[in-house]
């Protein structure tokens, strides 16, 4: 049987990719130890992601898209997935819409030995969020891979609200 064939599971890179919830305990305001901010906000059924480059700051810009405007980088609409090696992410489409390049955050616990995915019950003040920025169709030549915003990429933990 085909990949494409299972359903609900989608082929993203060569990989298979799952669709997953996110869970409602893990919305909120993130955290990265250079003050980067990433606040997952849920929107009726979906999910939205800002970043900022600090707590109560206007939300980074994207690089210019292919028709040279610039986006500001907030509430984007987040899709949760899990790949075939069992991570949980989240994933925007930080460029143009179709071309990338993405931004995904990983949901994991650290460890002794690095980071395991997070199962849906890990509290958030136990979960590490792990950013990684895919590539999009024209980004190949930069060195940031079209989101300068992102980086450096560095983990973000929960932020508990006033």
């Amino acid at each position: 049987m085909a990949l494409t064939n299972w359903p609900g599971v989608t082929v993203d890179n060569r990989r298979v990719v799952a669709p997953a919830n996110w869970p409602d305990s893990w919305v909120g305001t993130w955290v990265a130890l250079d003050f980067k901010t990433v606040v997952i906000s849920r929107v009726m059924q979906g999910i939205t992601v800002t970043v900022s480059p600090a707590p109560g700051q206007q939300p980074y810009t994207s690089a210019p898209l292919l028709d040279n405007h610039t986006e500001a980088i907030e509430n984007l609409p987040a899709t949760c997935r899990i790949d075939q090696k069992g991570r949980r992410y989240l994933e925007l489409e930080a460029g143009t819409p179709g071309c990338g390049p993405t931004y995904r955050l990983y949901a994991t616990v650290e460890e002794a030995l690095g980071h395991r995915p997070a199962d849906d019950d890990v509290p958030a003040q136990h979960l590490v969020l792990v950013p990684d920025t895919g590539m999009g169709l024209y980004d190949d030549w930069e060195d940031d891979l079209g989101v300068p915003w992102a980086h450096p990429l560095g983990p973000l933990k929960w932020q508990p609200g006033p």
